[in-house]
């Protein structure tokens, strides 16, 4: 089969359309980010600098809710509220190294009145088609009003990510 006809057939299959979307896909309630490994993600060594984890989460995070149909912007600007990491816990696995291609995996664990516990998982996928986890997440984000103050979950925030929170 010539390759312009395989690309136009997969094109058309709405799978591959989603996973081409540059704010992820879900898989079930799972958010999936796909990134790759720059230079200026790397230290001398040529492996991910430990901190950068953390943007590709923070990134992950951002285009999760924007593939839910908000962005945080909007979140300020109309609901007058933002999320801040209250706590973040990371254990480092394995190194990955400039130019692979990862994906962020993020799950909402617990949804509660200005709270949300999510766990972040950044890996590799191999030639086989397994994941190789690297980094293994645990965040804690609050919800906060313009004073900085402790905000509820506006209930319309509430309904979009109630339905993949496993407790709530």
């Amino acid at each position: 089969m010539y390759p312009m006809i395989s690309f136009m057939k997969m094109a058309m299959n709405a799978n591959f359309e989603a996973r081409c979307c540059s704010s992820g896909w879900f898989e079930g309630t799972c958010h999936v980010f796909p990134v790759r490994v720059y230079y200026e993600d790397t230290d001398a060594a040529g492996i991910v600098y430990y901190a950068n984890y953390l943007k590709l989460a923070e990134r992950a995070r951002t285009e999760m809710m924007r593939c839910l149909g908000t962005e945080h912007q909007s979140l300020i600007g109309e609901a007058g509220i933002a999320f801040v990491v209250r706590s973040c816990n990371a254990e480092y696995l394995q190194p990955a190294r400039l130019d692979e291609e990862l994906l962020v995996r993020t799950q909402i664990r617990e949804l509660r009145g200005a709270s949300m516990r999510m766990s972040q998982n950044v890996v590799r996928q191999e030639m086989d088609g397994a994941e190789t986890k690297l980094v293994d997440l645990a965040i804690r984000l609050a919800c906060m009003n313009g004073d900085l103050k402790p905000a509820r979950l506006p209930g319309s925030v509430r309904k979009l990510l109630g339905g993949l929170a496993e407790e709530r």
